[in-house]
This record gives structure tokens, C-alpha cells and sequence, in this order.
């Protein structure tokens, strides 16, 4: 690449992070003034590249005449994306480990966080939890009584439990007091329901792959061995 390249960080959704490094692939430069003033500020106009995932942006700012170190202001990103600082894709990828049930309300929950529809994403993390009680044949008593249901079967840790209450006290304030949640209650919620759905259906199923293998493999030695012994 050619070392002249001009770059700028720009937020960019389809990557998922707060900004990414891109790439100017044309830049034009306007200076703004009142009829028959001087010039007040530069207006950009940029065509730039991801140097991610290679997405075609048009970004605008401005700068000040007299700037006094302040830099560009004023960004807008075309086209524009809900949620474009602070998209999330789902972590949970192997889905069809993860009951139909419990899937849909973890997906249903980062679309309503991605759309920036917080209340409902709060309250999406709290049918997640319900649906993944329902799933494991829980279904009387409140809340707290069918997480500590859980821990008893061994499916939950301690801690895990722990963790559990605090998504409840995040889905109960969403939904019974209308309370909205900041987008970092929303993630740690996620970070929490994604690590349950990992220990109580991604990893057993994965160590029951694995088993599944190892004896596979092992009838196979057997087999081998027994064939060439006769």
C-alpha cells in the first residue's frame, strides 16, 4: 500500500467496534462563509474504506478557521446505522447445541439492543433466563426459587447463581418499574446469559462430542487390531 494513504478512524457497525481504522479514498475540501465574510470552517467530504471488513463509508466534518487544537468536529457517517458505536453480534455461534427456545430470546435480545430498544432487550435477557428454566423442566415458583431450583441440579455453580440474581434484578427493573438500562447493563447481562448458555448446553454437548469420538476411534483401534491378529 502506498505509504502517502491518508487514514482516519471512523465508527464502523459492520465490525462491530466503537471505530475502526479506514482508509480515505477521496477526500474534498469546502470552506463554509456568510455571503461576503470570510471563511468560518472547512466542511470534508470523504470517501473511505474499512481496513476491516472493507465497508464504503461517506463521512463529513468540519474544522474551525481558528482551530485552536480542537480538531475535526461535527462527523456524520453515511449510510446511517442504528446502533453504528455499539452494534454486538451474537457470541453464541453453535446454536444448534442451544435449545430453539432459549436461541430465540438471546437473538431477539441483541436485536432489541442493536435497534437501541434497551427496555426491551432488558426484558428480553429476563425471558431468555425464563426460557432456559422452562427447558430444564422448571417451571413453579418465582424467580429466585427456580434459579436456586437450578443450582440444586447441579447445573448452576454457586456463583452462577449469584450472577443469575443480578440478571434478575435487571430484567425485574425493566419490566416492573419501566426502568431503562444503560447499554453496558445490557452487555454485562448478555456477557452473564452467554456464559450460563455455555455451561449448561454448549460445553456438556461438547464433551459429549468429544466422548462420542474418542469411542468411535477407540472401536475402530479394537476392530483394527482385532483384524489382523486373524
Amino acid at each position: 500500500m502506498d505509504k502517502t494513504m491518508k487514514t482516519m478512524w471512523v465508527a464502523c457497525a459492520s465490525c462491530g467496534h466503537n471505530s475502526r481504522k479506514h482508509l480515505i479514498l477521496h477526500e474534498k475540501v469546502v470552506p463554509y462563509a456568510d455571503i461576503d465574510q470570510p471563511p468560518i470552517y472547512n466542511e470534508y467530504h470523504r470517501l473511505v474504506e474499512c481496513m476491516g471488513c472493507e465497508t464504503i463509508k461517506y463521512v463529513t466534518s468540519k474544522r474551525d478557521f481558528q482551530d485552536r487544537g480542537e480538531g475535526e468536529y461535527g462527523f456524520k457517517v453515511y449510510p446511517e446505522e442504528s446502533g453504528t458505536a455499539w452494534r454486538r453480534a451474537a457470541v453464541i455461534i453453535e446454536d444448534e447445541l442451544v435449545p430453539a427456545s432459549v436461541w430465540k430470546m438471546y437473538k431477539e435480545t441483541i436485536e432489541a439492543f442493536n435497534a437501541d430498544i434497551r427496555t426491551l432487550a432488558g426484558g428480553g435477557l429476563r425471558a431468555t433466563v425464563e426460557a432456559i428454566f422452562l427447558n430444564s423442566g422448571i417451571k413453579n415458583g418465582n424467580l429466585q426459587d427456580k434459579i436456586d431450583k437450578l443450582a440444586k441440579k447441579n447445573l448452576l455453580s454457586s456463583t452462577q447463581a449469584e450472577l443469575f440474581h443480578e440478571e434478575r434484578y435487571l430484567g425485574n427493573a425493566a419490566l416492573h418499574e419501566m426502568e431503562t438500562p444503560s447499554r453496558r447493563d445490557i452487555e454485562d447481562g448478555l456477557g452473564i446469559v452467554e456464559g450460563l448458555i455455555n455451561t449448561i448446553y454448549i460445553l456438556p454437548a461438547k464433551a459429549e462430542r468429544l466422548k462420542k469420538h474418542r469411542q468411535t476411534k477407540k472401536k475402530i483401534s479394537t476392530h483394527l487390531t482385532k483384524s489382523i491378529k486373524s
